[in-house]
């Protein structure tokens, strides 16, 4: 009843909401093309991302036409609902019951499954990860915590930083009750949680020679949040800095559109930008060899740290902050496409010359193409003018395979929802998303439950509030301010202050 209930309320909010595509969808749809071809043209998107979102993105989208887009996200919408009341049952009717009640009333949680990413798909693995330990810690067997390492796989198969939760094979170790389980429970959930993600680091270097479960790490955390959200990084932080900004201003800021535009090296410390970063990860490939994997970048991110520690943790703690305590909204005009606000036909004068102004606040126009990236540099984005540019080919043969991943990817997007929102249902939606409580307010009231009922199980109740936590400070450290990056495991918050107050409580003796 529970199932075909919140497929029920996500029919009526795709009334609203008709899917689209959520964030970082084309890198996924360039992953799920290429999946199968011998010698991938484009080989940058499927070492950055793990396969589990583009193959079900991608089916989703390729099977009858994107027919079975909606279903599919709203038969994972309903299975997660159903997963956390089934983990909440665990801690009585009643808690199972608000739980259930609470999640379908929570606006943010569902819209996350009205957009086609890795988002939804983390959100249902997390549900499975949660429910598989709830059952291994209430009934402890080798094969339940087997069981749960197969599920931190597959959520690290969509998400890579996901593997943060490989240490929660330590839980069977802090549990009186399986004493003789502990060792072995301990490492089958390791064992079962390493070897699919091994077996697809090894996939990985037999096909593209990076034996890595994702590229791309080293360009992220920190360097990612450093340069563009707390703009720390600059040339005298230390030798991976000044080699850093050796290579940008002679490699970078002398062509276009950094020199048209008259960007200078300063400003870019000084402003950060995400399109400048995607044009670091095409300059690391070439000036410093794809075999690299971002060192420089990282060690330029690390030594910016190093010099502004306490502008760094204040920033991670303000984006934590934000993140737990901000509501998800999708702003929809009266056309029924999404606002992306900003004006057109803006321009600016640079040297005398008038130029089209960059949208977002960029130093430099959109255009930027890390996906092209390849180990022999085959495939070069060359700018003809500040806002003129196109790709060239050295080998023969790859701009007609280019060309027909470009048209395939169009046919995936195009199989999207056309129809739209019903702007008044979404006003209401996105205010009804305002009123309902945050993760910190979830998290704050399950502390204090805590304290004050001492709740049976509350081992178990802590672990899954302390696994979420985990993952959005991991992604706190390399990234800005992200709903997405809070919203799939933001049902442990709401279990967790819900299950606190109505779980039984432990015997108090006199």
């Amino acid at each position: 009843m529970l199932f075909l209930l919140a497929l029920a309320a996500y029919a009526i909010r795709a009334v609203a909401w008709p899917a689209t595509s959520g964030r970082d969808l084309d890198e996924y749809l360039y992953d799920y093309i290429q999946l199968f071809d011998r010698h991938p043209l484009l080989p940058w998107s499927m070492l950055f991302r793990t396969p589990v979102t583009p193959v079900v993105a991608g089916l989703s989208l390729d099977v009858g036409g994107g027919f079975l887009v909606e279903p599919v996200l709203a038969t994972l919408y309903a299975l997660s609902i159903v997963a956390w009341a089934a983990v909440a049952r665990t801690f009585g009717r009643r808690a199972a019951l608000v739980t259930a009640i609470a999640l379908l009333l929570y606006q943010g949680y569902a819209l996350m499954f009205h957009e086609l990413s890795s988002e939804p798909m983390f959100a249902a693995a997390f549900a499975a990860w949660a429910l598989a330990l709830v059952r291994a810690v209430r009934f402890p067997s080798v094969g339940r915590f087997a069981l749960v390492g197969l599920a931190t796989a597959l959520c690290a198969l969509v998400r890579p930083g996901n593997v943060v939760l490989v240490l929660f094979a330590a839980l069977p170790l802090a549990l009186p009750e399986v004493r003789r389980l502990r060792l072995r429970a301990s490492a089958a959930f390791v064992a079962a949680a390493l070897l699919p993600l091994a077996a697809w680091a090894v996939q990985n270097g037999l096909r593209f020679g990076d034996y890595t479960l994702a590229r791309g790490g080293n360009g992220v955390i920190p360097f990612y949040r450093a340069f563009i959200t707390d703009h720390i990084i600059g040339r005298d932080n230390g030798p991976a800095s000044r080699r850093l900004a050796a290579a940008m201003q002679r490699h970078l800021l002398t062509r276009d559109p950094y020199k048209s535009y008259g960007v200078t090296l300063d400003e870019l410390f000084r402003r950060g930008s995400f399109r400048v970063h995607e044009d670091l990860y095409v300059l690391s490939d070439e000036v410093f060899g794809w075999s690299s994997d971002y060192r420089v970048l990282r060690d330029a991110g690390i030594e910016g740290v190093r010099t502004h520690p306490g502008t760094y943790a204040g920033g991670v703690l303000r984006t934590i902050w934000r993140e737990l305590s901000e509501a998800h909204f999708r702003l929809v005009a009266s056309s029924g496409v999404t606002g992306h606000g900003g004006g057109t036909g803006a321009t600016v004068v640079v040297r005398g010359k008038r130029l089209p102004k960059p949208t977002e606040g960029q130093p430099i126009p959109a255009g930027q193409t890390v996906w092209i990236s390849r180990p022999d540099d085959s495939i070069r984005e060359v700018w003809t003018s500040p806002t003129q540019h196109h790709f060239v080919f050295e080998k023969p043969g790859e701009k007609r395979r280019f060309d027909q991943i470009q048209r395939r990817l169009q046919q995936l997007f195009d199989a999207l929802p056309h129809r739209h929102g019903n702007t008044t249902l979404a006003l209401r939606l996105n205010q009804a998303s305002r009123w309902y409580p945050r993760p910190y307010q979830w998290l704050a009231v399950g502390l204090i439950a805590l304290a004050w009922r001492r709740p049976r199980e509350s081992l178990l109740l802590v672990a899954l509030p302390v696994a979420a936590v985990a993952v959005v400070v991991l992604n706190a450290l390399g990234l800005f301010t992200d709903l997405h990056f809070v919203l799939p495991v933001a049902p442990a918050f709401v279990l967790f202050g819900s299950c606190a107050w109505l779980a039984p409580a432990r015997s108090r003796r006199v």
